[in-house]
């Protein structure tokens, strides 16, 4: 059926089918309870030329597994749990998900600022729960953002959750210097960002506002 149909219709069409049929989710079910894995499916699909729907499947499971890792990162950063134990639950997560780079900084960033707990439209009290938040799990932030590829990948990431949220536009150049502070952000990056940031997403906005940070760390390098 899978094949017929895609002769004349495009994945995406034959995605929409599975989804109204509740099915989207649920491929491996197309198997033999004993075959139901990841690999089985992959074998037998491939074999049967489609492997757009190899790739679909593996994409549907590695977003499952990013909610499920975001999800119990949120809760146990709301609870509290001590900052050692949760890095090393995430660095197992991680993993055993084999997350990519810019997804392990989308997970631990999003996990952060999921728990925050918001005060509406007070500005200084959603500013200060933020760099709170920054403050406290700059431990986990630090020991998984370990590259520079890394740490300029949560730079746009902090600058994307900036742009898209209103309350959030004035904090960007305090959530930079806090995590430079806490030794999360390099010099190097920060300036790597500011002169040639490639992410337009109120680029021009958080720039000026950077900048009076950015003229102090120059001037220190210079007296270096």
């Amino acid at each position: 059926f899978f094949n017929e149909y895609l002769v004349e219709n495009s994945l995406d069409d034959l995605i929409s089918i599975l989804r109204r049929g509740k099915m989207d989710d649920k491929l491996l079910e197309f198997l033999p309870p004993t075959k139901r894995t990841t690999e089985s499916f992959a074998e037998h699909f491939t074999k049967a030329g489609l492997t757009a729907l190899v790739e679909y499947n593996e994409r549907k499971i590695f977003e499952v597994k990013l909610k499920e890792i975001k999800a119990v990162l949120t809760s146990q950063v709301t609870e509290e749990i001590n900052v050692d134990e949760v890095t090393e639950m995430v660095k197992q997560q991680v993993k055993d998900a084999k997350l990519p780079e810019t997804e392990v900084v989308h997970v631990i960033w999003d996990g952060i600022m999921n728990a925050v707990q918001w005060s509406g439209k007070n500005q200084q009290q959603n500013s200060n729960a933020v760099l709170r938040q920054v403050k406290t799990w700059a431990p986990l932030l630090n020991t998984l953002c370990s590259t520079g590829n890394m740490e300029m990948e949560l730079m746009y990431k902090v600058q994307m959750q900036c742009y898209e949220d209103a309350k959030l536009m004035k904090v960007f150049p305090e959530v930079v210097r806090s995590l430079y502070e806490l030794d999360v952000l390099a010099e190097d990056t920060i300036l790597h960002w500011y002169r040639k940031g490639t992410n337009p997403k109120g680029r021009q906005t958080f720039v000026k506002g950077l900048e009076p940070f950015v003229n102090w760390l120059e001037e220190a390098e210079e007296e270096e």
